[in-house]
């Protein structure tokens, strides 16, 4: 079940209630989502807190502020923010399986 849905950007019951539970009801923070590169089995898409720029879309989700570079968005859309027992997970309609992964540059050399 979804709830305050924006047309291009959806935050689930789960990711807010495991935003609250987080954050507490206080602490609201803009939270982005964005592309990171970072992660061991390749791309994805991640969420942090980090204040919207003139070139972001926002919207407001439940009481909560997210953000996402709109040139980004374009390209990712339909974007949901989920939680499940593995924590936060944005699915969109982006298509990372033949990106590969990030292993820092020492995939299977072991000096």
């Amino acid at each position: 079940m979804e709830t305050n849905q924006s047309p291009h950007i959806r935050l689930t019951a789960a990711a807010r209630t495991a935003l609250d539970t987080l954050l507490g009801p206080q602490n609201r923070p803009v939270l982005r989502v964005f592309l990171s590169f970072l992660h061991e089995s390749g791309p994805r898409l991640e969420l942090a807190p980090d204040p919207p720029t003139d070139a972001d879309t926002i919207v407001d989700l439940a009481g909560r502020t997210i953000c996402m570079s709109s040139l980004l968005l374009d390209q990712a859309a339909p974007v949901t923010i989920d939680c499940g027992p593995g924590g936060f997970a944005i699915h969109s309609s982006l298509d990372f399986s033949e990106a590969g992964g990030n292993c820092g540059g020492a995939c299977g050399s072991h000096h």
